[in-house]
């Protein structure tokens, strides 16, 4: 895989009319892969989570960061502030949908934004969320 930063795309891709575009998504990509690092590493000491984990048995839903044996979930909300698109009208109206339907399958999800993330409320949050939970085990007879 390639990875440039925005400048660099702007400039392979010179005077094209989706120059803003491109180095406005290599850019956003950037940023995704940084807040993921920063996640990863605020999850030192908890179990491994699966990422991306479709949890819907017939919608395409994914949790950011899933930990299925203690069904306890993280969703990291960026945008917050610049009006993403977990702030606005169909986002926020779906993310609600989301949420609810996790809740009903029994789930714990813990909402984060990147701040949240950083100054490590989230863990405390996970912290508290492994201490009320049983992991579920596979009894085989």
């Amino acid at each position: 895989m390639i990875h440039l930063t925005a400048i660099e795309a702007a400039r392979l891709l010179g005077k094209h009319p989706n120059v803003g575009a491109a180095a406005n998504q290599v850019k956003k990509a950037q940023q995704v892969d940084d807040l993921h690092g920063k996640v990863l590493a605020q999850l030192v000491g908890f179990p491994a989570p699966v990422t991306e984990l479709l949890f819907h048995p017939k919608r395409k839903w994914r949790f950011d960061f899933a930990w299925p044996d203690s069904m306890i979930a993280l969703e990291v909300h960026g945008g917050v502030h610049s009006g993403g698109r977990h702030t606005r009208g169909r986002g926020f109206v779906g993310d609600r949908e989301k949420m609810n339907e996790a809740a009903l399958l029994g789930w714990i999800v813990i909402e984060a934004t990147p701040e949240q993330i950083k100054s490590g409320l989230a863990r405390n949050w996970l912290t508290r969320a492994f201490q009320i939970t049983t992991p579920r085990t596979t009894h085989h007879e």
